[in-house]
């Protein structure tokens, strides 16, 4: 099917585009994406979208599909959602050159769920540079537009308590202060996001409050604390977490089967063991999923293909 066919489709139906037809848009040259920059505004809002969404869906179920140049055109749309979306789209994407787009979106988009989206991307990229995967000096900036938003005492409470998230990947003495603020702090949605970036500093100083946030009655804490603590894979959690395994909360529980298949051990392998036994299907498939994980780190040269 030629563009232009797969275009007058896209724009003509009043179905959701069919992955097959959005398939098609992978990859686009130069002399293609021409044309799509022409054709793509013709779309209703609403419309575009909706093809953001599926490009996102169809790139996470396969590797080889690659929208990055659409995502990137949607980064500067007239609206809102598809700004948000194209800066979610682009998740998978380590390319340095993305930094300083997001970076404009989070001090200037004036959409909340944008600079939102904005901030939590650029975290992601702060990690790379403190792993050494992208330069430092990229780092530096990201990590200084975080805190800038973090300290704005005009920016909203989402905006900010995302960007708490993003810069906690620094783990600095200035960074440490604005997690315990948080998590000291009022709102539960702040103290939650503090938990989340407890663990991701990858720094065992915070296990003792994450082990006491496991006992919190609210499980959207325990949630956050069991996935902290996957982030700092630490063996000594363990014990800990396995009286979860029998939480209410069924998300409580599959966090805490991920984390044990993190942190391993032989305590951690035979807790596992027992939830293949589980009624619950999903406990099962978590628990087959963290015990394959657990044999790949015990035995890294011989890698087993899933069974089907």
């Amino acid at each position: 099917m030629s563009l232009e066919r797969c275009f007058q489709e896209i724009m003509e139906s009043r179905d959701p585009p069919r992955h097959a037809l959005l398939a098609q848009l992978s990859g686009l040259t130069s002399e293609e994406m021409a044309a799509f920059q022409r054709w793509w505004p013709t779309l209703p809002p609403e419309r575009r979208h909706l093809c953001l969404q599926r490009m996102s869906s169809l790139a996470e179920d396969d590797v080889e599909l690659d929208f990055d140049t659409i995502f990137r055109l949607g980064l500067a749309d007239a609206d809102a959602q598809v700004r948000e979306q194209a800066v979610v789209g682009l998740w998978e994407s380590n390319d340095r050159t993305l930094v300083e787009p997001l970076m404009k979106l989070l001090k200037e988009d004036p959409a909340e769920p944008v600079r939102a989206s904005a901030a939590i991307s650029l975290g992601k990229f702060g990690a790379l540079a403190e792993e050494g995967k992208i330069l430092p000096r990229d780092g530096e900036r990201i990590k200084e537009a975080l805190l800038h938003v973090l300290e704005n005492p005009r920016e909203t409470i989402e905006v900010r308590r995302r960007a708490l998230e993003g810069v906690a990947a620094f783990n600095t003495p200035r960074v440490q202060e604005l997690i315990r603020q948080a998590y000291r702090g009022p709102e539960v949605e702040v103290r939650l996001s503090a938990i989340y970036a407890m663990g991701r500093t990858c720094d065992a100083r915070w296990l003792p409050l994450l082990i006491k946030e496991l006992k919190n009655p609210d499980p959207a804490f325990r949630y956050e604390a069991a996935g902290a603590c996957a982030e700092l894979g630490d063996e000594e959690v363990v014990p800990c977490l396995i009286p979860l395994l029998s939480d209410e909360d069924p998300e409580v529980q599959l966090a805490v089967i991920r984390t044990l298949g993190v942190c391993g051990g032989r305590l951690a392998k035979r807790a596992l063991q027992r939830c293949l036994k589980s009624e619950d299907e999903a406990v099962r498939q978590a628990a087959e999923e963290a015990l394959g994980q657990l044999d790949m780190e015990e035995s890294p040269l011989d890698f087993k293909f899933p069974r089907p």
